[in-house]
């Protein structure tokens, strides 16, 4: 340990071993928890000399040996990332990526099972699935209540499933919402949250230009165009917004354009804001409205 000129303290990151002056650490008087979070607070406050070789510790008292020096270094390492993770993770964000890809996945998998299960019902009732008359969700819900059907407790588990699905959507709207402001307002929750967990971060998301949010999502068809030469893809997650996928097909590809333009802003005043813009909001509502009436 060492003082400057002006009476501050530094010292090497392993005497925090120490709990005071004299006393030494053992497992009983201080945990690990205390020593990372004071090497911590050393280290924000630019306290910790440099890192020293390993002799000096052995020489010190502080460790046995080479060994246990590499080993209290690892653990006092790992608990020091750990907990600037802790401080830098933004709670909400993380939570919108891993929801929205959870809600995808459930998706998904509901999909399946219903293909599966439709199969099944048409090899078996091929008489009776003609024209229109046939809907899977009335099926499974019938299932469901037979309880002498092979496929009944499968059924009811899809049942329940659908049922989270709704309760996990509702949370992605909440953090969308709250996250994602500005994008939120201008194409919907859901295509946001998926727009973020394509990009990974609202870091990323905010330095990407307006082409990359066109065709975030639609990877296959981009390197499709890249490679053989096909038409460039007009539109990746984005589709999924109604002011796309509904729009007239001449259009589509402006509106998507349009769209992407304005959600590169929006973006970045998510990121950097963290708070609605309204004039930005209904400004960019008006021309994204516009670029669908074109024609």
């Amino acid at each position: 340990m060492a003082k400057n000129q002006v009476g501050r303290t530094f010292r090497y990151w392993y005497e925090a071993l120490y709990q005071g002056s004299s006393d030494f650490l053992t497992p009983a008087v201080r945990s690990l928890g205390d020593i990372i979070d004071d090497i911590h607070e050393s280290r924000d406050n630019s306290e910790l000399l440099p890192l020293p070789v390993w002799e000096e510790a052995v020489s010190a008292g502080f460790v046995p040996d080479r060994n246990g020096y590499l080993s209290l270094l690892r653990d006092i390492t790992i608990g020091l990332t750990i907990r600037d993770l802790e401080e830098r993770c933004d709670k909400d964000e993380a939570a919108l990526i891993h929801l929205i890809r959870i809600l995808d996945e459930i998706d998904q998998s509901i999909a399946r099972l219903y293909e599966k299960i439709e199969d099944y019902y048409i090899a078996l009732h091929p008489a009776g699935l003609s024209g229109n008359e046939r809907n899977i969700s009335s099926l499974i819900e019938s299932l469901a209540k037979d309880q002498t059907h092979p496929l009944s407790h499968l059924a009811g588990n899809i049942q329940r499933v659908r049922e989270s699905r709704t309760l996990i959507s509702q949370h992605v709207r909440d953090y969308a919402t709250k996250s994602l402001p500005n994008m939120s307002a201008l194409c919907g929750p859901l295509v946001s949250a998926r727009l973020l967990a394509g990009a990974g971060s609202k870091h990323h998301l905010a330095g990407m230009p307006a082409a990359s949010f066109q065709v975030l999502g639609a990877g296959p068809s981009l390197f499709m165009h890249l490679t053989s030469g096909t038409n460039p893809p007009k539109h990746g997650i984005i589709y999924q917004y109604k002011g796309v996928h509904h729009a007239k097909r001449r259009v589509r590809g402006r509106v998507s354009r349009v769209l992407a333009c304005q959600l590169a802003i929006a973006a970045r005043i998510d990121y950097f804001r963290g708070a609605p813009d309204d004039e930005f909001i209904r400004k960019a509502g008006e021309k994204i409205c516009r670029a669908g009436k074109l024609g």
